[in-house]
């Protein structure tokens, strides 16, 4: 008995800290959290004139100890730091699974949002690293952080870096635009806050996977800057309802979906399904390993089927409001796969667009709200071969 008890004791010790510490090398650190990449990072020329590295950490703590994230840096192979966020901005960028704050609980786990970017004409590193400062506490008894005891043979405070990736060398796709005039709005898009869309880390078959990573849902203002006038209720209201959508490269229909009808704009989207979460959709095939995918589109509206070949600027559909959709907008992403959900993001750029500017701060309640918003003049102007970030007014002639 006495046997059993000290191995139990000795497999709870373990659980909670390492075998000695001269089992270390001096350039391991026993970290209490597994840190790793959820897919190679991808690197996106911004209409800010910056090559944004977007990628996520997934971060899990096998231990029975509660660990604090203090500071994330992506740093390059000899150690450089290009990207740092910590406290209250760090807390932004991380969605925690469990827990509260920064702080993982034991068996806990989370996602740390990067967005390393580099200025025009400055070449991304071919790998980059994270380096992790955390704190870790132990459950007292009653079962909230506490202190760590005197005894504990590692220190409370620490860094360590690890997650090493390669970053994709592949340009993005270049595409032409999938609408056309002006007052675009590229909601929830890159790619420096936690979106709808660059949130969205799903598991399919048991992989983690990113499909919205660059992704943007496109609605319109009018002239005063609106994007519904009358009852907010009513698809009528909404004057782009009904846009048509034009392909932004030539390629194959592989995936399709016209089975889901209109919802009603409102705060939820009701009756979603596997089957019906892209609304009525296309996935076309646009060659070199990428997936252009049009979601939500109007019921009927689909001018292609399944295996017909598309051309640039061609029709596809009418812009609508269906599947997980609580206002007429058109969601355009392209990815590594014909499936939308089990599949990767790629970066892609527009050929060209024109810029108003960016939605004020403030600037979403109007939006639910039908009044006029703001526009910022930050990144107004000619663009060339860029993604068009988070709430930026887009023209497109």
């Amino acid at each position: 008995m006495r046997i059993a008890s000290t191995l139990a004791a000795l497999a709870a010790l373990l659980c909670a800290a390492p075998a000695a510490a001269q089992s270390l090398k001096p350039d391991e650190v026993f970290s209490s959290i597994a840190v790793q990449p959820v897919s190679p990072p991808e690197s996106v020329l911004g209409a800010d004139g910056r090559t944004h590295l977007a990628y996520e950490l997934l971060v899990v703590n096998p231990s029975e100890l509660f660990v604090t994230l203090d500071k994330v840096e992506a740093v390059d192979g000899g150690g450089r730091s290009l990207w740092a966020v910590d406290g209250e901005q760090l807390a932004k960028l991380t969605r925690l699974y469990a827990g509260e704050g920064r702080t993982l609980p034991p068996g806990g786990s989370a996602v740390v949002f990067m967005d390393v970017s580099f200025a025009r004409g400055e070449t991304p590193p071919p790998t980059v690293l994270a380096r992790v400062t955390a704190t870790r506490q132990i459950a007292g008894r009653d079962g909230k952080p506490a202190p760590l005891p005197a005894s504990f043979p590692f220190p409370a405070t620490y860094s360590f870096t690890g997650a090493g990736a390669p970053v994709t060398a592949k340009p993005a796709v270049v595409v032409e635009p999938p609408l056309k005039g002006k007052g675009w709005v590229a909601m929830n898009g890159c790619c420096d806050a936690i979106t709808t869309h660059r949130g969205a880390v799903m598991t399919v078959n048991g992989r983690l996977r990113v499909p919205e990573r660059f992704a943007i849902d496109w609605v319109r203002l009018d002239d005063q800057g609106r994007i519904f006038t009358g009852e907010r209720a009513k698809l009528a209201s909404y004057r782009y309802y009904g846009t048509p959508i034009h392909a932004v490269a030539d390629g194959v229909v592989v995936n399709l979906y016209d089975g889901a009808d209109e919802q009603v704009p409102g705060p939820e989207a009701r009756g979603i399904t596997p089957d019906n979460i892209g609304g009525n959709m296309l996935v076309v095939d646009i060659g070199d390993g990428a997936y252009a995918f049009y979601a939500h589109l109007q019921r009927g509206s689909l001018k292609v089927k399944r295996g017909d070949k598309v051309k640039t600027g061609q029709v596809l559909g009418l812009l609508g409001n269906t599947g997980n959709s609580t206002a007429p907008h058109l969601h355009f992403h392209v990815m590594d796969g014909p499936s939308p959900l089990n599949a990767n993001g790629l970066p892609y750029v527009f050929s060209r667009f024109g810029s108003q500017g960016v939605l004020a701060a403030g600037s979403d309640d109007a939006i639910e709200t039908g009044e006029a918003v703001k526009i910022e003049p930050r990144l107004a102007g000619a663009h060339q071969r860029e993604l068009p970030l988070n709430n930026e007014v887009v023209d497109f002639e």
